[in-house]
């Protein structure tokens, strides 16, 4: 496709005018046949979420011209509105995502879309929506775009979620009336190709191999999909499964794996266990190589923990987190454990998080180490560190503060430690403003925090990339100013050359150095 032309247009009223009470554009696009532009449009809260279609007669060329605009208003047919097609709304936060799938219009007076909603019932989930378009009815207030809802289907339902946000996609059949997702109806631990009906929706099909997490893509023509698929145990696979055909068909047939994993690599174990907070918790822990019976292992506590992330499923490890296995390889016990606002089980579980980020998540921690002692007699609970990266460096640095009896050191990389100067769209959504909730910020702000901190040598480290983009390096030049006036005990590594994960092989080394020898010298 070519781009011929280029003219800049604009609404003819503003976003603010047209929809009040909009502060961000979270997603835009165009309809199939290209009739409509459409939005997705959210609050300051984030706890109100519009669909909204944009006739493209409702935007005019800019100009400076007043004459030619006033102009150029008087020439939009008065019969151009924008439509509110669907709203929603909750008390916890909307999770913005990726599935929005329009039919084309077949009735001048309706606009039907299949959509994923996960406010309605906690766990995002597939509808079909039929919205009413009356032109001529509406009056030029955002109230009045509101279109009714002639028919919401429920495709999906139950205590698991349709994959729906990170790039996550569908894949509609309208010959054959069937969408395809990815879910995690079989286990939260594993994501699977499912197949339902939105004409008459019934059973929810399964088309992956259990026992493996798939990551899924359905050909064009509907006759096949493509699954890159693994374990804990097994390195990654790519397999073509035909959709159509006999069953003998060797694109029915279980494939060979091809990949194999080193020799000194072992796999980690997941397990769960009931959380006092009423949720059942997953985690995993990887042995240490040297095992000896009755010998106790110093442990260490891998921690992300934050919204939007699941560490524990049932996904090969040995690459993204390799660097687990070299701990476990040198008699490291390492615990990863997902604890209440962590994704894929249910928008109440994440939702544990609002408004209190930082006083929930470490209990939760120190619940399934206590477990993990218990289960595995390996774990030696007076030589725990916790670490982790970004949330997680966040969270290193809560645990020594708040469970410094738990944690003998704290490992904290590019870590977020006060709310007030982090990125205002992610800390709004989970923290809500700063005036209406001064307690939460306080109390989740680890630099306001630092008194706490241990007053022994050598139980702290911090890292951070100079030229981080997300976490910016004033919050640890904040945190280590606080530390100062506090007159606590410290050790900064910075890479000045690095941003929020680290890139360059050299400082990668380096940094894996830098844990190995805190760990050896003070664990």
């Amino acid at each position: 496709m070519n781009i011929v032309s280029i003219q800049d247009k604009e609404l003819v009223l503003p976003f603010t005018t047209l929809f009040p009470g909009t502060e961000y554009i979270s997603r835009a696009g165009w309809t199939t046949d290209g009739k409509y532009g459409w939005a997705v449009l959210l609050d300051r809260s984030q706890r109100r979420l519009q669909l909204v279609l944009l006739p493209p007669a409702l935007f005019i060329p800019v100009t400076d011209d007043l004459a030619q605009r006033q102009k150029n208003l008087e020439a939009v047919p008065h019969d151009v509105q924008p439509y509110i097609v669907y709203e929603e709304t909750t008390d916890i936060w909307i999770n913005v995502h990726d599935i929005f799938y329009p039919f084309v219009q077949t009735s001048e007076d309706e606009f039907s879309f299949i959509w994923v909603n996960e406010s309605k019932t906690g766990f995002s989930h597939l509808y079909k929506i039929t919205s009413a378009l009356q032109p001529d009815c509406y009056q030029w207030s955002g109230r009045d775009f509101k279109c009714a809802i002639k028919e919401e289907v429920t495709l999906t339902s139950g205590e698991w979620e349709v994959l729906a946000r990170h790039g996550s996609k569908i894949w509609v059949n309208e010959a054959s009336k069937l969408v395809y997702f990815q879910g995690t109806r079989d286990t939260p631990l594993e994501h699977h190709l499912y197949v339902v009906s939105y004409q008459s929706p019934g059973d929810v099909v399964r088309l992956s191999k259990p026992g493996f997490s798939h990551s899924c893509s359905v050909s064009k023509n509907f006759d096949m999909f493509v699954s890159h698929y693994s374990n804990v145990s097994t390195p990654p696979c790519l397999h073509v499964y035909k959709l159509t055909g006999p069953e003998g068909d060797p694109l029915h047939m279980v494939p060979e794996f091809w990949a194999s994993c080193p020799g000194d690599y072992k796999s980690p174990e997941i397990f769960d266990f009931p959380g006092k907070s009423g949720f059942q918790l997953y985690g995993m822990v990887y042995t240490p190589h040297n095992l000896q019976p009755g010998r106790k292992h110093p442990t260490v506590l891998f921690v992300y923990g934050g919204p939007q992330v699941q560490l524990v499923n049932n996904t090969f490890k040995g690459m993204k987190y390799l660097r687990l296995n070299t701990l476990a390889s040198l008699g490291y016990a390492v615990v990863v454990i997902d604890g209440r606002g962590s994704c894929q089980r249910g928008l109440k579980f994440e939702g544990a998080l609002k408004n209190k980020m930082g006083q929930v998540e470490i209990e939760d921690q120190v619940e399934g180490l206590q477990y993990v002692s218990e289960r595995f007699n390996f774990v030696d609970l007076s030589r725990v560190a916790i670490h982790g990266w970004s949330y997680g460096g966040f969270l290193s640095l809560m645990g020594i503060i708040q469970r410094p009896n738990v944690f003998k050191v704290a490992i904290a990389g590019a870590p977020v430690t006060v709310w007030m100067a982090y990125d205002t769209g992610y800390t709004e959504r989970y923290m809500d403003t700063p005036d209406n909730n001064q307690q939460g910020y306080e109390e989740g702000s680890v630099a306001l925090h630092v008194d706490k901190l241990p007053s022994e040598p050598n139980r702290l480290l911090i890292l951070h990339g100079f030229l981080d983009e997300n976490v910016h390096f004033f919050h640890t030049n904040f945190l280590v100013s606080q530390i100062i006036r506090a007159g606590k005990p410290y050790q900064l590594q910075v890479y000045p050359n690095e941003r929020h994960s680290i890139r360059c092989p050299e400082s990668g080394e380096h940094y894996e150095i830098m844990l190995l020898h805190f760990l050896q010298q003070y664990l």
